[in-house]
């Protein structure tokens, strides 16, 4: 139990340093073992691997969300193998850090600014048709 005390409270002091790096405050929601040391346990474990691949997804897409002018697009973005390797050397470069700055690392390499929208000239907007008039009654004359 210790152990994975300290772990949290590792995790709990990395991630105000990691947002701090950035010049803001951050909340990040990971697992409850978000550890580099975690993360290379992992390794022989496809499953748990597979779980940490969807937060990193859902991290960048958090991102995507929060930035529309700055994105990691779909096409750039690693497949498995490939960012199980990134990771993994994030992870062997830091290891008493959060593998969660491994994905703000390769958030930040990937993320490419989006050109303006341009946008349409607006369409002139129909013209109002006049409701149609009744035809004038006819007058009754009293005979």
């Amino acid at each position: 139990m210790k152990p994975l005390l300290e772990a949290v409270m590792l995790l709990v002091m990395s991630l105000p340093a990691l947002a701090a790096a950035q010049g803001r405050q951050v909340d990040i929601f990971t697992f409850e073992d978000a550890s580099c040391a975690a993360w290379m346990k992992s390794s022989g474990n496809k499953g748990l691997r597979a779980q940490y691949e969807f937060w990193v997804r859902g991290f960048v897409s958090g991102h995507n969300y929060g930035n529309p002018a700055l994105q990691v697009k779909i096409g750039v973005f690693p497949g498995s193998d490939v960012l199980y390797q990134y990771l993994d050397q994030y992870c062997r470069d830091n290891s008493t850090l959060s593998f969660v700055g491994g994905a703000i690392k390769l958030v930040e390499e990937l993320r490419e600014p989006v050109a303006a929208l341009k946008q349409a000239p607006a369409k002139p907007a129909p013209a109002k048709k006049e409701p149609a008039r009744a035809a004038p009654a006819a007058k009754e004359t009293n005979r």
